[in-house]
């Protein structure tokens, strides 16, 4: 429940710390990596996968597959597959990019796993009480044909916000990020995000990113807790 604990700090730290209005690199750093994020962090990951066929036995012995009723099943898999592929799905978005500093994370655990210099001096800024909140604009982040992003301040408040049978859209599930960490060239940079997909499913991660050709990209992902 460790990352349900952190879910209320944050909830808390956003309430509590004042607003640090940074510029604009950092949305077009979130903007240039945000589609490998959404699939990093399993947001759209509603597929069935096919199930192996299940033999008849003999004497524990298997000596033939029921190939008829599996094809009936990977038929129907795939044909609600092609549909979740058409669907349009929602994710909320914390409405803030939250400091690192009040999360208590495990600084040696992600040192680590973290081996270059790059990295290490990025890591070295997470705990700065310099780098505040600062609001999260969506309209920043391009259109995509696959997700629509909401404020999670247009949702119900609490665990209202599971209450899936309200909404009239397929509402995947809440999305949180902090503040990027950059070393001070800027070619490395690293993020806390955290995405939940129900009350008691979920993942808390270090995002670590890296600028090559002119682009940032997703380098390595450091899981820190899954529920």
């Amino acid at each position: 429940m460790k990352k349900y604990l952190i879910v209320i700090m944050l909830l808390i730290g956003v309430l509590s710390c004042r607003i640090d209005r940074a510029g604009s690199y950092e949305m077009k750093v979130f903007n240039e990596i945000f589609d490998n994020l959404i699939e990093e962090m399993g947001a759209l990951s509603s597929f069935e996968v096919p199930p192996p066929p299940i033999p008849f036995l003999d004497n524990n012995n298997p000596i033939v597959y029921d190939t008829a009723g599996y094809d009936k099943k990977i038929a129907e898999i795939e044909r609600k597959n092609r549909k979740m592929r058409d669907t349009t799905f929602v994710i909320a978005v914390f409405d803030t990019l939250f400091p690192c500093y009040n999360l208590n994370l495990d600084m040696n655990y992600i040192g680590k796993q973290l081996m270059e210099p790059d990295y290490i001096e990025a890591l070295n800024s997470v705990n700065k009480y310099s780098i505040q909140s600062r609001p999260l604009n969506l309209s920043e982040i391009e259109n995509r044909k696959r997700f629509i992003l909401k404020y999670t301040s247009e949702f119900p408040e609490g665990f209202k916000i599971w209450e899936r049978e309200n909404y009239n859209f397929l509402f995947s599930g809440i999305l949180g990020m902090s503040r990027i960490y950059f070393d001070k060239e800027k070619r490395v940079g690293l993020f806390y995000c955290f995405y939940a997909c129900g009350r008691l499913c979920g993942e808390e991660v270090i995002i670590c990113i890296r600028k090559i050709n002119n682009k940032w990209v997703i380098d390595k992902t450091i899981l820190l807790g899954v529920s």
